[in-house]
């Protein structure tokens, strides 16, 4: 496994840990989401590993994400996932426009695709973290 790769799962396996414990039913969905994603990501991607077009399985990965992403946001009070969503929505776009312009540059579209889900991981965390400081400033208050 290449640094890259080893260290995209480091951080998502720590960000998804700090979402699930401090991130209330929306950090362990959202986590869950990240998990299930990047795992199919992995599998999608050895059906089609030249990255010279659009990849079905890829698309259907991050449209899924999309979808589950969507959800969360529509019933959840927190604003993180909207967040999320906007970036999910770019990568999807990103697929979209590979549909039309199909001589794509293989590492720019690998580049395009993978950008995404670094912000995405950062946007939960430092969602989460914004929330439960919330939280605890509302528990001290209502002490006083």
């Amino acid at each position: 496994m290449d640094t890259i790769l080893l260290a995209f799962y480091s951080a998502l396996l720590l960000c998804a840990a700090y979402a699930s414990v401090n991130g209330g039913r929306t950090g362990k969905a959202g986590s869950a989401i990240f998990i299930v994603a990047s795992i199919s990501t992995v599998a999608a991607a050895q059906m089609n590993p030249s990255w010279a077009g659009t990849s079905l399985g890829l698309f259907a990965v991050d449209a899924g994400c999309l979808l589950a992403l969507l959800i969360l946001a529509l019933m959840s009070n927190r604003f993180w996932p909207i967040w999320a969503l906007g970036f999910q929505i770019v990568a999807v776009a990103t697929h979209l426009a590979t549909l039309y312009i199909p001589d794509v540059v293989p590492k720019s579209f690998q580049a395009l695709l993978s950008f995404w889900a670094i912000p995405i991981l950062w946007v939960m965390v430092a969602g989460t973290h914004k929330d439960r400081q919330y939280e605890i400033g509302l528990e001290r208050r209502s002490r006083a």
